[in-house]
């Protein structure tokens, strides 16, 4: 099984590479490219099977003794993460086969995907900081590209803007890291922990851990980094804002999650208050920014940083329940807002807009295209049996069984603001008055938002079975001895 892991970084390297260099015959880019995601999705599937009984999987590169070898290593949250990541992008694929045309630069889709995808399934696996880094600028690169990937001037200016404060997030994050390298001398992330916890919450400590979550703040668009989420998911291609909504912010969070049980377990517990108001600035600040829009894309990026911010706060809770929480919500808002993005180009290739106003009606005149918003709207409004009413459940119930009672109750209100937007804007969509006739979608189109969507129910259904799993990682993830010793193992 450790014979896997470089494949999760090598098979989408060197299939992007080969589909840069077929880039002028479409037929085989696409069908090279689907293949592969798939046989991706399978190694994804079978790696998470080999960690449900709490196996950690680790690969060290080269002959380097722990802990200066390069090293890659699985636990359940990071092959679940893993399984997500490849399924969503491989729906994200099949839609823009038939969404994107010759015209909108469709041949450099594929390998600028494909080196995403390395780079988040890179940061999911790799064992040290200073690789999370290199991952994180490789899935940042590719990123950069795939913003401005229509080459108009709005989308250029929104991807230079996204780049600028990336830029910064990074010099950040080599900052940190120095600073760690400077007080402890490894960058590996057990030995760090070994270390850490023998040194003690220094001040300078503190600050480091302060420095690591201003940095993924910046990838989850949590409070105040949240600014570039908008524009980001309103102007990119739709496929490119699924991913960006369905995965990649959950890079950031995953590397909080990292940070908070493994690495600063007490440098957290100190910041734990901080991190409580800016997860509840995060779920304030996206509630309210949908009121305004008209534009269903800005409603649903407002909808994201939102449900970031409930995510968030089951992670800063630090607790086993509120990380159990967090887990089953990070599954289940990925599929939900991939999908919800997707059909959102769904409706724009319907109606050839992204207004509410203008694309009113749709109820009558698209009907299946409807009933899969409608599952989407409900599940964000936490309507129950779908996915979204669990989710918030168990991270409230979390956060008041911990006692964090007015921190809760201020989540919990803001909630009644998310099932306000989410009936309003389904209303101003399904029976508004404007609009005029609808155009046509592919099968593909259509067939991905179903997939996505589908994950609402059957998420909403399986609720318990999803929650088991959750608790499952958030259990192995609260003892990080299993993670030291497992890499210790190998040295």
């Amino acid at each position: 099984m450790n014979a896997i892991f470089p494949l999760f970084v090598v098979l989408p390297l060197a299939v992007g590479t080969f589909l840069f260099l077929v880039r002028k015959n479409r037929a085989i880019q696409e069908s090279v490219s689907m293949v592969a995601l798939l046989v991706n999705l399978i190694l994804a599937g079978i790696l998470l099977s080999a960690t449900a009984d709490g196996t950690i999987f680790v690969h060290r590169m080269g002959l380097w003794p722990f802990p200066y070898a390069i090293v890659l290593a699985a636990d359940r949250l990071a092959a679940t993460l893993l399984c997500l990541s490849s399924s969503i992008v491989g729906a994200c694929a099949v839609f823009a086969g038939s969404y994107l045309s010759d015209e909108q630069r469709k041949e450099a889709f594929h390998p600028l995907l494909h080196f995403l995808l390395m780079g988040m399934q890179g940061c999911f696996i790799t064992g040290d900081l200073f690789n999370l880094f290199v991952f994180f600028e490789v899935m940042l690169m590719a990123t950069y590209a795939l913003l401005g990937f229509y080459y108009n001037l709005d989308q250029l200016e929104m991807a230079f803007k996204y780049t600028c404060m990336n830029l910064i997030a990074s010099a950040l994050f080599l900052l940190g890291v120095s600073l760690l390298y400077a007080q402890v001398g490894t960058v590996n992330m057990a030995d760090l922990a070994v270390k850490i916890k023998l040194l003690g919450p220094t001040p300078l400590m503190v600050v480091t851990a302060l420095v690591f979550v201003f940095v993924f703040s910046v990838k989850a668009a949590i409070f105040p980094m949240h600014l570039w989420l908008p524009s980001a998911h309103s102007i990119s291609p739709t496929p490119i804002s699924a991913i960006l909504a369905g995965v990649l912010v959950k890079v950031g969070i995953y590397s909080i999650i990292r940070c908070a049980t493994l690495i600063f377990p007490a440098a957290f517990l100190i910041l734990q208050p901080g991190l409580i108001a800016l997860c509840l600035l995060t779920i304030a600040m996206g509630a309210l920014g949908t009121l305004p829009q008209t534009s269903i894309k800005r409603v649903l990026a407002y909808s994201t940083i939102n449900q970031l911010g409930y995510i968030a706060f089951g992670v800063a809770l630090l607790s086993q329940a509120g990380l159990a929480a967090a887990v089953f919500y990070i599954v289940g808002h990925a599929y939900l807002k991939s999908a919800m993005l997707l059909g959102a180009g769904l409706n724009q290739k319907l109606t050839g807009t992204v207004d509410l106003e203008e694309m009113g009606g749709m109820m009558g005149k698209a009907p299946f295209a409807s009933l899969l918003m409608l599952v989407g709207f409900l599940s964000l409004a936490g309507f129950p049996p779908f996915t979204g009413f669990f989710a918030k459940l168990f991270v409230l119930q979390a956060g008041f069984s911990q006692g964090a009672i007015l921190a809760t109750g201020i989540a919990l209100g803001f909630g009644v603001i998310s099932l306000y937007y989410n009936f309003t804007t389904y209303q101003r969509y399904a029976w508004g008055t404007g609009g005029g006739e609808v155009g046509t979608a592919g099968a593909g189109i259509y067939g991905s938002v179903a997939f996505l969507s589908a994950f609402a129910v059957i998420f909403g259904f399986g609720a318990y079975w999803l929650f088991e799993w959750a608790q499952l990682v958030a259990a192995q993830i609260t003892n990080p001895e299993l993670y030291i010793a497992a890499m210790r193992d190998l040295g």
